[in-house]
């Protein structure tokens, strides 16, 4: 078993917190949408999603963020965030791979009611929802769209590669030639790794976490962790499509598979796993079970920030990524 040490400090979250960066919807593959004027020309500005259409009359100056991807492009393309979802990972509440935040400004949680009151104190004229977990039906997008114009995700969340996710927003912001510049730069990151580590191709992954009594892991259905994985050649192995773990299903594609069922994570040639508290991780590492499934391949326990952006990665976090798992030595 090679195993690889965190480079990131570890400490223990709410397991429920966790629960949350599980709960993935199926996501898909999709060409390039058509690049949008950028700069204060582009408006007003129409930008189409999944509860209709939401139009901007000019460039927004104040930018409520409620997603992580959605925090993340606008902060790397100068928008003026003045209040965004908080990191839920071990820097919270600000994520490792962006410039620091004020103070006062990355103050909405995940495992908290949609704070309406406190949305509307930051005076938005937009509201960015792309990647957002708080907003997942339309009577929220509408409580929201009564605040300022709120902007979605084109069809379901993570329902497009994070490129599109990126597009949406850039639109929305006026930034459309920055965010194609994002997008190069993370398409560039992905191919370095392909082709520094010829080796990946063909190989079989299994992306999971040790959370209790279940080990919820990866199986089935593309998503946005999937189709990165598969950008390096990386895929679950056929055996778990073909035979699945008889845990019942956690999201689409992602199964809970319990501890006396471990010994299948020997199936993959690399298990990448996240904890919620060290005493799962001591837990999960301490199962003979589990030893003996993982002496034969490579192991690599990540950190929570690196779970998050692995689960839902962005063109913002993605070459962050890549570099702190080490993906060229897999």
């Amino acid at each position: 078993m090679s195993t690889r040490t965190d480079p990131l400090r570890r400490l223990p979250l709410p397991a429920v917190l966790v629960a949350v960066v599980l709960l993935l919807l199926a996501g898909c593959a999709g060409a390039p949408a058509p690049a949008e004027p950028s700069g204060d020309a582009a408006f007003p500005v129409t930008v189409e999603h999944a509860y209709g259409a939401t139009t901007l009359p000019a460039r927004p100056q104040r930018v409520v963020a409620l997603g992580t991807n959605d925090v993340a492009v606008a902060r790397a393309v100068g928008a003026d965030v003045v209040g965004g979802l908080e990191n839920a990972g071990e820097s919270r509440p600000q994520a490792p791979y962006l410039e620091p935040f004020p103070d006062g400004v990355l103050t909405i949680s995940e495992l908290e009611p949609l704070p309406l009151e406190r949305i509307a104190a930051f005076r938005p004229d937009v509201i960015l929802a792309v990647s957002s977990y708080l907003v997942t039906d339309r009577a929220a997008y509408e409580q929201l769209s009564a605040i300022a114009p709120t902007v979605m995700y084109r069809t379901s969340l993570f329902g497009s590669p994070m490129q599109d996710d990126a597009r949406q927003i850039g639109v929305a912001l006026g930034e459309t030639e920055r965010v194609e510049e994002l997008i190069a730069r993370a398409d560039e990151a992905v191919a370095a790794v392909r082709a520094e580590a010829p080796g990946l191709p063909g190989r079989t992954v299994l992306v999971g976490q040790a959370r209790g009594d279940v080990l919820p892991v990866i199986v089935g259905e593309p998503n946005q962790a999937t189709t990165l994985l598969g950008a390096l050649g990386l895929e679950p192995p056929a055996s778990f499509t073909e035979r699945p773990p008889s845990g019942a299903e956690i999201a689409p594609g992602t199964v809970g598979l319990s501890y006396e069922e471990a010994g299948r994570l020997a199936e993959a040639d690399l298990v990448i796993m996240s904890f919620p508290t060290a005493a799962d991780r001591a837990r999960f590492e301490a199962s003979p079970v589990v030893a003996q499934a993982l002496s034969g391949v490579t192991y690599l326990p990540i950190t929570l920030d690196q779970a998050i952006a692995l689960q839902a990665p962005s063109v913002v976090s993605v070459g962050w990524l890549l570099d702190t798992l080490g993906a060229r030595t897999w």
